[in-house]
């Protein structure tokens, strides 16, 4: 009786690493971990195709340090143009710099 057991243990030590290889699914995420405890997951390189893409939005930033009532900035919504070209703001004196976020 216990040289069955020994050997149904050893037949199962050496079965349960391949059945374990083979339950591994190709639809599950690759994950590594370096030596500085960063993860790397595969799915961090594929592209994202639930999330639509966010139009690009432009702002025009006035700097207002030469005017007489003090410093800052003004900003406005902008139409789409040259980023870093001149734009202006509706009832702002100046120009100023066309950005975008």
């Amino acid at each position: 009786m216990l040289r069955l057991f020994c050997v149904a243990l050893s037949l199962l030590v050496i079965a349960a690493p391949a059945s374990a290889e083979m339950a591994v699914s190709p639809s599950l995420p690759l994950v590594l971990v370096n030596d500085s405890n960063d993860v790397i997951s595969e799915t961090q390189n594929t592209p994202r195709q639930n999330r639509p893409v966010r139009p690009q939005r432009y702002i025009c930033v006035i700097d207002q340090s030469g005017s007489i009532g003090g410093g800052g900035q003004v900003s406005c919504p902008a139409n789409p143009g040259r980023v870093g070209g001149r734009c202006r703001c509706s009832n702002v004196t100046g120009s100023g710099t066309l950005l975008t976020y």
